[in-house]
């Protein structure tokens, strides 16, 4: 197997303290001895190789020992989606290890061991068998989602960079000590966002976390720097994410062409997310290999049916939400009787992708004499063409959450039922209101409006603007 590593940075430290590996990514292959020791990649996916840890690590550790971790680690990475590596671009790479082999981000949290690591097998084995530890460590990954170890993996890539620049060992890196954590966000201080390095170091705790160490990130120093990696990071803050608005979708309606399968799909999906105030990985496969059936919905959901004051009204059930987890959530969706009509939508999609399949997910779409599912990226790529080739502002996922928020606020519906709409648990509900110019001066007028109006009901008088005119020379 050919390895891919491009050049990092050079370590500050002179080379004659401390010369630094041959770092060029080779060419070719190297002939293969019949006495060498496997490629890393082969050490991970093996369970019958032998490890070379031995060849690399200060501790030399017991084979045994050795091949227990990565074995037991990577049979418990098989439960996740299948994803292969990328060849890491040169502002990703880092310093060649079999510790460290070249694995996808959202892995790297399980993958990715020390000579620490080595101790953390010891107690394990010592402990228990290892079924229950490939157990143990398939609902560890089970408890966090794959884009949140895919952001925590970068967490794991930047430590791993700065410490092969700064030349530390690998037994100072697990655990990490308040030293070495504070010299790291001092380090990357001025470069990003507070928030940035603050999930860095989410990455690093749940990494501790698999690896049985204490954790040093809740220490004062840590503390104050990462106060002084939010005031230094403020320039690096992006503008908040933009709503949808009517406008938007009201392009997006005369573009498409609701006799393709896909486009009905599309418009479904689009007006979920926005009446139903939702995430679009609540209702979108990220990637077409990414299904389960434990988080995403598919065509066995339990659509219910009601009437509500005269609109029709369908929910369906959500397997899981981002702050339910699998408890997951309903999407509701109440007709709205015009072209941004939901109910309406997702009727029609569901009549023309006709899937019989119970297993698909909600928004596939027929494709020939099968069937697509509808990804996040193929939903954001198609929709955003329309909204630039419009010269409207740019959206991203969020946006259909945000500007279904921000609708039903403008149009009246309290605060807490919108909160119970879009699946909200916290007051981060509040971070995701726009345009307060408009938003507050419309509800302190409606409050207005209804204690006039009260007023005028228990005073028995007049309730109109035209009933209290009169004339001052009568």
């Amino acid at each position: 197997m050919r390895v891919f590593i491009s050049q990092p940075p050079l370590p500050r430290k002179p080379r004659s303290e401390s010369p630094s590996p041959i770092l060029n990514p080779p060419q070719s292959p190297p002939p293969a001895s019949p006495h060498a020791s496997p490629p890393p990649s082969d050490i991970i996916l093996s369970p019958s190789s032998h490890s070379a840890l031995d060849l690399f690590c200060p501790i030399q550790p017991s084979p045994d020992i050795s091949e227990n971790l990565h074995v037991i680690r990577s049979l418990a990475a098989r439960s996740l989606p299948p994803c292969s590596p990328r060849k890491p671009r040169p502002a990703d790479a880092w310093r060649p290890s079999p510790l460290r082999p070249i694995v996808p981000a959202d892995r790297r949290v399980l993958l990715w061991t020390t000579p620490h690591s080595e101790q953390a097998q010891q107690s394990l084995d010592s402990t228990i068998s290892p079924r229950l530890q490939r157990k143990i460590f398939e609902n560890l990954l089970l408890a966090t989602s794959d884009s949140t170890r895919q952001s925590y993996g970068v967490g794991l890539l930047r430590f791993t960079q700065f410490c092969d620049r700064e030349e530390i060992s690998e037994n100072l890196r697990m655990p990490a000590s308040t030293i070495l954590l504070s010299a790291f966000i001092a380090d990357a201080i001025g470069t990003c966002t507070g928030n940035c390095i603050r999930n860095w170091l989410n990455g690093l705790r749940l990494w501790h976390l698999y690896n049985l160490t204490d954790w040093h990130g809740r220490d004062r120093w840590v503390s104050s720097l990462q106060k002084a990696a939010d005031i230094q990071g403020v320039p690096f803050k992006r503008p908040p994410r933009g709503p949808i608005t009517k406008d938007h979708l009201r392009h997006l309606h005369s573009n498409l062409n609701f006799a393709t399968p896909a486009h009905a799909a599309i418009w479904a999906a689009a007006l979920a997310a926005f009446w139903g105030c939702r995430r679009l990985g609540e209702l979108l496969l990220r990637l077409r290999s990414s299904f389960s059936p434990t988080r995403n919905v598919t065509r066995q959901a339990n659509f219910s049916h009601s009437i509500v004051n005269g609109h029709h009204v369908i929910s369906f059930h959500l397997p899981w939400t981002k702050t339910t987890g699998t408890r997951g959530g309903d999407c509701i969706l109440t007709a709205t009787n015009d072209m941004f009509c939901p109910v309406t939508a997702m009727l029609h999609h569901l009549s023309l992708n006709n899937i019989t399949d119970p297993s698909a997910p909600l928004f596939a779409f027929r494709d020939g004499t099968s069937w697509s599912p509808l990804t996040r990226d193929h939903f954001l790529k198609t929709t955003g063409n329309i909204y630039r080739s419009a010269n409207l502002d740019a959206v991203l996922g969020h946006s259909y959450r945000i500007g279904g928020s921000l609708h039903l606020l403008m149009t009246g519906v309290a605060p807490e039922f919108i909160m119970k709409i879009g699946g909200w648990t916290s007051l981060c509900f509040f971070i995701y209101w726009r345009r307060l110019e408009l938003v507050i001066p419309a509800a302190v007028t409606r409050a207005w409006a209804a204690r006039q109006r009260e007023f005028a009901e228990r005073q028995h008088l007049p309730n109109g603007e035209d009933d209290l005119l009169f004339d001052l020379n009568s």
